[in-house]
């Protein structure tokens, strides 16, 4: 009995002393190898970002390449519209000078004359049918008591009358024709005349809010397009900036 109890005792003081060693850390021993993959992992996506800058500014400069044509074109289309605006312009002003002045021959020079011209013809059938009657009166005084044979004065005084009477009804038809020329037709000639002299003034001044509308427009075009240029050129240089500092 006594041996088996010293042999449990020193089995026990074994197995106290066993636990009571100090026992290696793991952790420790696994930290290098957390911290190397560490740095893979950011060195990895620095390399990813560089990239990703590198192809940012590829693109940029690009963009850019791009905006400086856009410019160009646009300076073209300025000068090119310009022109065209310029020459409505200049057509409009022309075309209600000519208006203008074919308004003001007609109120001075050619409705004058051409009324002038109708009262004439008025006048002259006037003159005519009161000839006419005078005629016809006279051969009727003068055939009156005449000894002539009756045939020959009645063919005399019927031709006088036929006469008289066509100057009475080309009289008429001339006093209605210039009644109507007077009252109707030289005054339509002139209301369309004012109202081309009108359309043409109307014309101007569209032209005019065009040119203003249209210069407008190619400032704003063309100040985008500089600052597009503008800005691309900054935002260039940072990322040129970036990449360099990245480098070092």
């Amino acid at each position: 009995m006594t041996i088996l109890r010293v042999l449990y005792f020193s089995l026990f003081l074994a197995t106290f002393a066993c636990q009571s060693a100090p026992q290696p850390e793991p952790q420790k021993a696994a930290e290098p190898k957390a911290s190397a993959d560490q740095d893979a992992d950011k060195q990895k996506q620095e390399a990813e970002a560089k990239k990703a800058k590198e192809k940012d500014l590829s693109h940029k400069r690009r963009d850019l390449d791009y905006a400086k044509v856009g410019q160009q074109t646009n300076e073209i289309e300025r000068r090119m519209r310009t022109m065209t605006i310029e020459t409505q312009l200049h057509d409009a002003e022309v075309e209600l000078q000519k208006q203008r002045k074919e308004l003001e021959l007609h109120q001075k020079e050619t409705a004058p004359r051409e009324v002038e011209e109708h009262r004439i013809s008025l006048d002259y059938q006037i003159h005519r049918a009161e000839e006419a009657k005078d005629e016809l009166a006279e051969l009727e005084s003068m055939y009156k008591d005449d000894e002539f044979a009756s045939k020959t004065k009645e063919l005399v005084i019927k031709r006088g009358r036929r006469q008289a009477e066509m100057a009475d009804r080309n009289l008429a038809v001339s006093r209605r024709e210039f009644a109507v020329f007077e009252g109707h037709t030289m005054p339509e000639r002139e209301r369309d005349l004012l109202k081309k002299v009108r359309d043409a003034e109307l014309a101007l001044e569209k032209a005019r809010m065009e040119k203003q509308k249209s210069m407008m427009e190619l400032d704003v075009q063309q100040r985008q397009a500089e600052d597009k240029v503008k800005d691309l050129g900054v935002e260039i240089a940072e990322l040129e900036k970036k990449l360099a500092e990245g480098k070092k």
